[in-house]
């Protein structure tokens, strides 16, 4: 018995002493680095709002995948409005949605019928690959029509994410309007029918329990300042471990804590498939414009805005978003010649004027150069550990 005491305490002292030397290695990073942007943002983390999470992916000797997690300022009690990451908890949960229903086609190739939105009909290939790739609120209202509120959420909370709530579309309306599932129709490639719904509301609206969700100084409304804080009390909110280990789950679902979403691993495939994907495409004539719609199009860790920038050795997919003053992204990086993989998540907020809707936001001057810059450091770090 003393000699098992023993083991499980070295075990103990070796799993922490690893942990502080994998957590001192990236605070070593922070402290050393001399660019202004990363002693700007670091020297004042709670006015950006800034949260980050680095989960490094790494093999053991019995040739299992392990994970170690860095994380920096991650509170509960701050508000973060999450723009665009809404729609990777909506893909998940369609794909899981199609599957419990059984009438939809595996290649998303069955038409989506919106009466409701600007785009009436589109395969539901496109609309998923829109959202995901080109970031297209048109087809996330879309699909969040057809899903629903109430599937949505439910199924969220069976899945132990129980700090993200999706109950917002990407336009105006009163909370009533957002969280009704407007009425759809879903035809296969011959045109028969084979799901619908009726408007389907919510009959008693749902909010996040955050208590930090009002939000500036003053907002824009219709060309008038409202000089109040905005409120997103009724606002989708993901919480950036959420967020974080959503991501992880597309590619080790196995490794993550929460109960699995039952998808296929094609589906999770399909998912990551259109992160990488550029929105460059013979059937995206929205997204023509090559000197804004470029292969590095909101991938702001490591790339930034840079149009050109390649790493060819690397594995590389993420979803951005931007709204308001918050800007965040999640990537996943994996360099198969250095033997470098990880997960990144990095939320801020850069609004120094506190007015929403003025379009007067810090992203370009210090948002996404920041993200760069961090993105940078670590995968540098990471090479030069492996290399050691």
């Amino acid at each position: 018995m003393k000699r098992l005491s023993g083991i499980l305490i070295a075990l103990f002292c070796f799993t922490f002493a690893a942990k502080s030397q994998f957590t001192d290695s990236i605070q070593k990073i922070i402290d050393t680095d001399t660019s202004l942007i990363i002693k700007e943002v670091f020297s004042h983390a709670k006015y950006y709002r800034l949260k980050i999470i680095f989960t490094e992916v790494s093999t053991d000797d019995f040739g299992y995948k392990k994970l170690s997690t860095w994380h920096f300022r991650d509170t509960v009690t701050e508000y973060f409005y999450p723009a665009s990451l809404a729609k990777i908890p909506l893909a998940l949960t369609t794909m899981q949605f199609m599957n419990e229903k059984k009438v939809f086609n595996s290649d998303l190739s069955d038409i989506l019928i919106d009466s409701s939105n600007y785009v009436k009909e589109r395969p539901l290939y496109d609309d998923m690959m829109l959202m995901l790739s080109a970031s297209d609120n048109r087809a996330f209202n879309r699909i969040y029509n057809m899903v629903g509120c109430k599937y949505i959420n439910i199924n969220l909370i069976k899945k132990k994410y129980l700090n993200t709530i999706i109950i917002h579309r990407f336009e105006s309306g009163s909370t009533n309007y957002h969280q009704t599932a407007l009425p759809v129709t879903v035809v296969n490639s011959t045109c028969d029918t084979i799901y619908r719904h009726p408007a389907d509301p919510i009959y008693s609206p749902i909010r996040h329990g955050m208590a930090d969700s009002l939000i500036g100084i003053g907002y824009f409304l219709n060309d008038s300042l409202i000089p109040k804080p905005k409120s997103f009390k009724f606002h989708n909110y993901v919480d950036i471990r959420d967020i974080h280990d959503m991501m992880i789950s597309l590619k080790y679902p196995n490794l993550v804590n929460r109960n699995p979403f039952n998808i296929t691993e094609n589906q999770r495939e399909t998912i990551i498939k259109f992160l990488k994907t550029s929105p460059l495409h013979p059937n995206t004539t929205d997204y023509s414009d090559t000197s804004v719609f470029h292969p590095n199009f909101l991938r702001f860790t490591l790339f930034g805005r840079d149009k050109k920038i390649q790493y060819p050795n690397i594995e590389y997919f993420n979803k951005s978003a931007m709204a308001y003053g918050f800007l965040a992204d999640c990537s996943y990086l994996k360099d198969t010649v250095n033997n470098v993989e990880f997960f990144l998540s990095i939320y801020m907020y850069v609004n120094k004027d506190e007015i929403l809707n003025d379009n007067k936001y810090e992203y370009d001057d210090i948002g996404v150069p920041f993200m760069k810059r961090f993105g940078e450091l670590i995968y540098s770090r990471m090479k030069r550990k492996k290399e050691n």
